[in-house]
């Protein structure tokens, strides 16, 4: 903790005093310019004439319009502006996400247009790529924890993404790009945050920064960047029921630590090589769901320790060497990490589940870059993961010990090829993957071993007659590996009549798709519409069992997923003015229901909805930027974001709810001052509802405002 909390007030530290040292020099006027698809300018992800550009189909960089896949980018400033610092804020900005899971804030999992099923368990439905590596914990499918400081581009994709992007990408991807090294000058941030959360025992303050450094001029720069938070908890702790009289009072204290160290080389014009390690931190008192969300408490707790911890350690390096027609990339990378959680149990006992997950990740591929119509990409991946866990529930009447471990050895080799026929307007893209997976489940009783071999595929008709509009058509296929549980939750399944295994089959996914891009010449308004239909099958989802304290999983049966998303971005006649909206309007339900799982759950039936889903959501954004003056510009954004009702495998739905945000700024040269306001309404939910009420569960921080100053020297 010493060191990582040093390590990221050095680089804080360098930050600021470069930036003191040449505020002067910085020239004004540093806003970027928004662009398409809820995009805006980032530096190098952008070309001259400020087309957005992504890396998603991994064959160098496309402009954003034209790239055939429902799709979004986010520059890091934009996501600035709008207050967006983590993962969880980023899902109202797109269409169909929602929070699935939330343990604390080392532990949360999301679902894209109803993928996802009603937990974390199980390897992710979603994929997750830290830059070109990706963060998987081998079956427990969390988030990594990332702050969002030093991150040059989110891309967002959405439905299958089979072939490139393999099993852990069902219902889509999320890309993080940070910023690299600059080869040729010196670049800095800065940032220092602090505010109130409503019922806080204290102010919340964060502290970071980056900084980055050539040591050999065009080849050799390294950079560093973290930084630390502290949220001082607004819940209250009863040692036994609600009496209106808290025994404790702010428990749930978060902390969160982060640093980040990045050595880009390049030898040689077409060569670079980049080596990273990130260390996360975050750490919660108590956690994410509560007896009531309204007031926040927890109950029935005998005075016993209540936490949420994390510690994630990624290494990853990167090589790319391009040649005359084609380019070979390598990306390695090993991901070390513990977190779990420790849920006290009244009147003595306890709930404790510890992860200690290793994956070593390998991927080597090859795309073509000629200028000719055939483009093509080849490659293989390799994975060797471990997901042990350490599980112990204590009560009067248990004594349960359900250590086990999940190891898995996978391979994959898969290509997409496409051609450009009619001068590029119409383009049909063909991919295949093929996987192979070894998967063990090994516990104190029992080792079974399961052999998977999935074949999945993409095929794609895009037209592209104009710069301007892009159609396209598409189909493709996912799968989620099978979740696995302990002999302990199989044999409770069972004795509940619902059949149960330590492995489960794996879920699959089939998607049809419609999209269209559509801007005007001046870029001033873009639309945006996709409309799907997905077919799932063998749906993993967690169930209750005969022991209340307990839940296993099981495969629920079939479900048809469809849907519409949207987006519309609009520069306005009135100069600075901008107007956004994004969001989905989605029908998920169960079209087979296993006969053992309805009638143990006999609200669940053909025809009813997918646990875990909502029928709509969407997002309203106003940006708004004037010069005040020469030197000093204003800027402000509102949002309004809307979240339908989620059915949950309890049977109890959790209700609508609405967040409003709102950042109010001046902007000076590299320097900024900010007004943050989020939850303005003062939203409380529960988004999520708990097992003991239907005012339990999780929900939205209380309203929370503030001051963020930055120094931004990029």
């Amino acid at each position: 903790m010493r060191f990582h909390n040093n390590a990221a007030t050095l680089a804080l530290a360098a930050a600021v005093l470069a930036g003191t040292a040449q505020a002067q020099s910085a020239t004004s006027g540093q806003t970027a310019a928004t662009a398409q698809d809820g995009a805006v300018d980032t530096g190098s992800a952008a070309t001259d004439s400020g087309e957005v550009v992504v890396t998603a189909q991994k064959n160098g960089v496309q402009s954003l319009q034209r790239t055939p896949l429902a799709i979004q980018a986010f520059s890091g400033e934009d996501l600035k502006e709008r207050n967006v610092k983590s993962v969880d804020d980023l899902v109202s900005l797109v269409p169909g996400a929602l929070e699935g899971q939330r343990q604390s804030v080392a532990s949360r999992s999301y679902n894209l247009r109803g993928a996802g099923g009603s937990n974390a368990n199980g390897d992710s439905p979603i994929g997750y790529y830290l830059d070109d590596v990706p963060f998987v914990v081998t079956n427990f499918g969390i988030a990594p924890p990332v702050r969002f400081l030093d991150i040059e581009r989110v891309e967002v994709l959405r439905g299958p993404q089979g072939t490139l992007y393999g099993q852990g990408s069902s219902g889509g991807v999320f890309i993080f790009h940070t910023r690299d090294p600059n080869l040729n000058k010196v670049q800095f941030i800065g940032e220092l945050e602090g505010s109130q959360t409503k019922g806080a025992g204290g102010l919340n303050y964060g502290i970071s920064g980056a900084v980055s450094i050539p040591i050999i001029k065009d080849m050799l720069a390294v950079r560093v960047s973290g930084g630390h938070s502290y949220n001082p908890g607004w819940a209250d702790e009863y040692f036994g029921a609600y009496d209106g009289t808290p025994d404790r009072k702010n428990v749930n204290v978060i902390r969160n630590d982060d640093i980040r160290a990045v050595v880009l080389f390049k030898p040689a014009d077409n060569v670079k090589l980049r080596a990273q390690y990130w260390h996360f931190r975050p750490r919660q008192q108590f956690l994410g769901g509560m007896a009531s969300v309204d007031p926040p408490y927890y109950a029935n707790t005998a005075d016993q320790p209540s936490f949420g911890n994390g510690d994630f350690k990624l290494y990853s390096f990167t090589a790319n060497v391009d040649f005359k027609s084609f380019s070979v990339t390598s990306a390695t990378s090993q991901l070390k990490g513990n977190f779990g959680i420790n849920i006290p149990l009244s009147p003595s006992g306890f709930f404790s589940s510890q992860f200690y997950p290793k994956m070593f990740s390998q991927e080597v591929r090859v795309n073509s870059t000629g200028s000719g119509p055939l483009h093509w990409l080849v490659g293989g991946a390799y994975q060797d993961g471990k997901g042990p866990q350490a599980n112990q529930l204590l009560n009067p009447t248990l004594n349960i010990n359900a250590d086990n471990n999940t190891i898995t050895k996978n391979w994959a080799t898969f290509g997409e090829v496409s051609y450009d026929l009619l001068d590029g307007k119409l383009v049909p893209l063909v991919g295949l993957r093929y996987f192979h997976d070894k998967r063990t489940f090994a516990d104190s009783t029992t080792r079974n071993t399961n052999t998977t071999n999935v074949t999945t595929w993409r095929a794609n008709l895009s037209y592209l007659p104009t710069e301007d509009l892009t159609v396209f058509i598409t189909a493709a296929t996912g799968f989620r590996a099978g979740i696995v549980q302990s002999a302990v939750q199989a044999d409770l399944l069972n004795q509940s009549g619902i059949p149960g295994s330590t492995q489960l089959k794996p879920e699959r996914s089939t998607n049809y798709e419609i999209g269209l891009k559509w801007r005007t010449p001046d870029r001033n308004l873009t639309v945006g519409l996709n409309g799907y239909i997905t077919k799932l099958r063998d749906l993993q989802t967690s169930t209750p069992t005969i022991n209340t304290s307990v839940s296993g999983f099981s495969n629920f049966g079939d479900a048809t997923t469809k849907g519409i998303d949207f987006e519309l971005h609009w520069r306005t006649p009135l100069e600075g003015l901008s107007l956004n909206a994004v969001g989905n309007i989605n029908d998920s339900k169960f079209d087979r229901v296993e006969p053992a799982v309805q009638k143990a759950l006999p609200y669940l039936r053909p025809g009813t909805r997918i646990v875990n889903t909502i029928p709509h959501n969407w997002r309203l954004d106003a940006a708004y930027t004037k010069a005040l003056s020469s030197e000093v510009e204003g800027f402000a954004n509102v949002a309004w974001s809307r979240s339908g009702d989620r059915l949950q495998t309890s049977g109890v739905s959790a209700r609508p709810y609405s967040i409003v945000t709102s950042t109010l700024g001046l902007r000076k040269g590299p320097y900024e001052l900010a007004l943050i306001m989020d939850n303005l309404t003062d939203e409380r939910g529960p988004t999520i509802v708990g097992t003991t009420g239907p005012f339990s569960g999780a929900g939205p921080t209380p309203r929370t405002i503030g001051l963020r100053f930055r120094v931004n020297m990029q």
